[in-house]
């Protein structure tokens, strides 16, 4: 009987963890994440897609970007890999220039996508403990759109949305399972229906350069919430039909319904608001400074609602042998995360630049202090502080006329995050989970390749 309500009860474990695109974890284009993501006041290559609209009209110029970047975690509770699957895919990035007389324009185009899945939900019990911001928040394919517009030299305005999807799943199941024989005597069939329903969120930016070696910039991403829908349906509720499922107990057949709707954030982030600026005390070095404000109080749980409705028809023979398990709704479960700011430093430097080549080495820094409280209730959704160290270097080749009337650059970059330990203390102590110590380690890297036409 075991056996048998395990196969009844599959889909009852299913909620998704939170997540979202990997540019809120690991950012975009080599060279801004080499500065540690500090460009706000002065990208002006493709990767202003994600980090400042405003810059894709800053140098006038068509730039197409198309990478590769990927990330390795090493995340553990209490010395124990939590198996956090690695990350890696294609980034592709656009900006177009036009011109009405002296009025500039552009627009951009920035795309992240997996090169193992469009989209992933994992399913992991609600005691379990997971990495909250860092299982599933990278799986997701991204898709933005910007134009920007400078209506003076010194002042530059860009906006746009970015695209997200997430998941509706209805699962039905009908048939029979063999309670003496679940492998060889079952006839079960299923129909799975799944749809992705797309969700916008807005971007909007400003630059101001008040001088050729001062740069500030700020910049605001909305909130948005992907929901997580599942609708599974195990037999018919009046036990009749070609729906109709059930248990046999040898000749015995025992009808049976089961009805779960679970709905549940399956991917959020918080609005954020960006202020940096970008200094050149001489021309050939630079120093970005840059706080984000993450709204993370207002974050969504990813533990969300079920409703369960639970049925087996138990003959008076099999009375003493069947028992329904005790199944009860859930409600969400609130997460009390805390605002941050994160501060953030970037410095690159030019050490050699000709009219034939200029290359350039970069390095910052960043500090996230973890949203999440202490896990020391019955959830566990499990966070730590990051320290996020990157280097980087590109090098970009300028004569190539005719063959390329612009410059053709390479870019790659090397990013370490620290996340130093953090232990959880429960409260009751009869908790099933028990304290944990959580730590780890993230690698990350990537190589872009940028082709600009002048």
């Amino acid at each position: 009987m075991r056996r048998a309500g395990a196969a009844w009860l599959l889909v009852l474990g299913l909620a998704s963890p939170a997540a979202a695109q990997s540019m809120d974890t690991y950012g975009m284009g080599s060279r801004s994440v080499a500065l540690a993501g500090a460009v706000t006041a002065d990208v002006e290559d493709p990767s202003a897609n994600y980090y400042n609209p405003a810059g894709i009209v800053r140098d006038g110029q068509l730039r197409i970007l198309a990478g590769w970047f990927g990330a390795h975690h090493e995340l553990t509770l209490d010395d124990e890999d939590s198996n956090v699957d690695p990350v890696h895919g294609l980034v592709v990035g656009l900006n177009v220039p036009g011109n009405i007389g002296d009025f500039r324009f552009a627009f951009g185009l920035g795309v992240h996508l997996n090169d193992q899945r469009v989209s992933r939900t994992r399913t992991l019990p609600r005691t379990r403990p997971r990495w909250e911001l860092y299982d599933n928040r990278p799986h997701r394919a991204y898709l933005s759109t910007h134009v920007a517009i400078e209506p003076v030299p010194w002042l530059r305005f860009g906006g746009g949305i970015g695209f997200l999807s997430y998941s509706e799943v209805d699962l039905r199941i009908r048939g029979t399972i063999d309670v003496g024989a679940p492998e060889r005597g079952s006839a079960l069939e299923h129909d799975v229906l799944g749809n992705l329903v797309t969700i916008r969120f807005p971007q909007v930016g400003v630059q101001v350069q008040p001088t050729d070696w001062l740069d500030f910039g700020a910049v605001y991403r909305g909130e948005y919430a992907l929901s997580s829908d599942l609708h599974a349906q195990v037999g018919s509720p009046d036990f009749a039909g070609d729906d109709a499922a059930g248990l046999t107990v040898g000749s015995i057949y025992v009808p049976a319904y089961l009805e779960l709707l679970s709905a549940s954030t399956g991917a959020y982030v918080p609005h954020q608001l960006s202020f940096g600026a970008s200094v050149r005390p001489i021309p050939e070095l630079r120093i970005g400074v840059e706080l984000t404000w993450l709204m993370w109080s207002l974050y969504r749980s990813a533990i969300g609602r079920t409703d369960i409705d639970f049925r087996i028809v138990v003959p008076p023979e099999l009375g003493d042998r069947i028992r329904v398990p005790p199944l009860t709704n859930t409600q969400p479960v609130p997460a009390r995360f805390s605002d941050r700011v994160v501060p953030r430093i970037g410095v690159e430097w030019r050490p050699h630049a000709s009219p034939e080549v200029a290359v350039d080495l970069r390095g910052g820094y960043f500090y996230e202090n973890s949203p999440a409280p202490e896990q020391a209730d019955a959830y566990n959704l499990v966070d730590a502080d990051r320290h996020a160290w990157s280097l980087g270097a590109g090098i970009e080749l300028r004569a190539l006329r005719p063959l390329l009337p612009g410059s053709l650059r390479f870019d790659l970059h090397l990013q370490y995050s620290l996340l130093p330990a953090r232990a959880m203390t429960k409260r009751s102590p009869i908790d099933p989970t028990g304290d944990y110590v959580a730590q780890g380690h993230i690698f990350a890297g990537g190589l872009v390749t940028e082709v600009r036409f002048e």
